[in-house]
């Protein structure tokens, strides 16, 4: 059997597909999934699509940590629902509709479906869950940047909650912060000539008379008026002294890697594969932007990934 190791330019004008790097070819991503030992993320997606289509790729399989635990965790593979030939067989074989919007199955080396599919459902979160389902569902310990990443989610969707509180001293105020489980992200600042901490927390998991206790009994009080609100310069203080901030990271890292520094823990396990291989690259420090964990994520990473080949 002559099989296809052909794969998708995540450059290309085919928005569709996200900055994902995909297979093409079912039945070697089967051989992939075997050899490897990795499940497949099967996606069947309109090339050229409608405007949910595009949104999905824009949406949902663009953000760089998205894309690293796609790319990593699963052999990804793309069937496009509106092609002839093979790409019209393997839709056939999962009774799936041509001309449709997106949907995802996860699938095992022998092809066969390890969790229901992801379809009618287009908000990253869910496709998020989806994959942690689907590892779960093979039995694979869930990394724990991948659920650091939902927690990043969380916040950028709106499912947290914003406060301010004041604190003797911000550095440490935003570690002690994050050690409450429901507090997602901390950023030192000012109100005034106030030193205070901002969080976003998960109303889920706690209710703002239970944050005010929990700050009262560390000696911070709750700041009712939010503005104006400055940064410090120095945000999150610990992981500024190290080579963690030459790393393109989002808010929930940032807030994850600054408390393990100093309670020494392992602050590494925070870092996708790719964040990984770049904070063991030699000349980091001097091919990334100095305060690069501060700027807009996607901004920076684009930029180191054209420095670090």
């Amino acid at each position: 059997m002559n099989l296809n190791t052909e794969k998708t330019n995540p450059k290309s004008k085919h928005i569709e597909l996200g900055k994902v790097t995909w297979f093409r070819d079912y039945n070697y991503a089967l051989h992939l999934s075997s050899k490897l030992s990795k499940p497949i993320l099967l996606f069947f997606q309109e090339i050229p699509g409608c405007s949910t289509c595009v949104n999905f790729g824009r949406e949902v399989l663009s953000h760089p940590i998205m894309v690293d635990i796609i790319e990593n965790e699963f052999i990804p593979l793309a069937i496009y629902n509106n092609k002839p030939g093979i790409d019209a067989d393997i839709l056939k074989r999962y009774d799936e509709p041509a001309w449709n919007n997106p949907v995802a199955h996860f699938v095992d080396q022998n092809g066969k479906d390890i969790v229901q599919k992801l379809a009618n459902n287009y908000h990253p979160l869910s496709m998020l869950d989806k994959i942690i389902e689907a590892l779960r569902g093979i039995k694979v310990e869930i990394p724990e940047y991948i659920l650091n990443f939902r927690k990043e989610l969380q916040i950028h969707y709106g499912f947290t909650k914003t406060t301010i509180y004041e604190t003797p001293c911000f550095w440490s105020g935003e570690t002690s912060f994050a050690l409450n489980d429901a507090v997602y992200s901390t950023m030192a600042g000012f109100i005034g000539h106030k030193e205070v901490v901002k969080l976003e927390y998960d109303p889920t998991k706690t209710i703002l008379e239970e944050l005010n206790e929990y700050a009262l009994a560390q000696g911070f009080f709750l700041v009712e008026n939010h503005k104006p609100f400055r940064i410090d310069k120095d945000p999150q203080y610990y992981l500024k002294k190290t080579n963690f901030k030459f790393l393109p990271l989002t808010l929930a890292q940032r807030t994850a890697i600054n408390l393990a520094l100093p309670y020494k823990k392992d602050a590494k396990k925070y870092l996708s594969p790719t964040q990984l291989m770049w904070y063991n690259h030699n000349k980091l420090s001097e091919l990334s932007h100095p305060k690069a964990y501060e700027l807009n994520i996607v901004q920076s990473w684009d930029f180191l990934t054209n420095q670090i080949k």
